[in-house]
């Protein structure tokens, strides 16, 4: 999403003294018609109920886990992963995963980007703490390793 000159600065008019901003402020504000914000949302109620449902169900689905154990450590894992390339945003279970490679690798090529994704906003906020260059390796290491999955395929 790209937001408008205008929506930035309603957003930072939105801030308090400390420059914090919350998710009800925003609503707040957004929920006047004349707000530049108030466009960015569905006003809908039916449409809005079914959107925030398939978030709540995404939530439900990533928080199943299972734990694995072996003679030197225990993991949490979840049970079931996005697959980016299916309709209305499916999972699938890890289970399931281990035998379809293509899937398998498209699930992993999306964690990767994900990953990097955050880690690039790490990059950002790494500055004021000197850490530029051990955020930059981490960002390079899950980079090379989402190169040499993609180079399989």
């Amino acid at each position: 999403m790209t937001l408008t000159k205008t929506q930035l600065r309603r957003l930072r008019s939105l801030e308090n003294a400390d420059g914090q901003l919350t998710p009800a402020q925003v609503v707040r504000d957004a929920k006047n018609k004349r707000s530049p914000l108030h466009g960015l949302f569905d006003w809908n109620q039916q449409r809005a109920a079914e959107k925030h449902w398939l978030w709540r169900a995404r939530e439900i689905i990533g928080a199943v886990t299972v734990v694995v154990t072996n003679e030197t450590t225990t993991i949490k894992a979840p049970m079931y992963v996005h697959l980016p390339n299916t309709k209305g945003q499916g999972y699938q279970s890890v289970a399931t995963l281990r035998q379809n490679p293509d899937h398998a690798r498209e699930s992993l090529i999306y964690t990767l980007e994900t990953a990097a994704g955050h880690v690039r906003r790490a990059l950002d906020l790494s500055a004021p703490l000197g850490l530029q260059n051990e955020i930059h390796a981490l960002l390079d290491e899950i980079v090379g390793v989402q190169l040499v999955v993609k180079q399989v395929a």
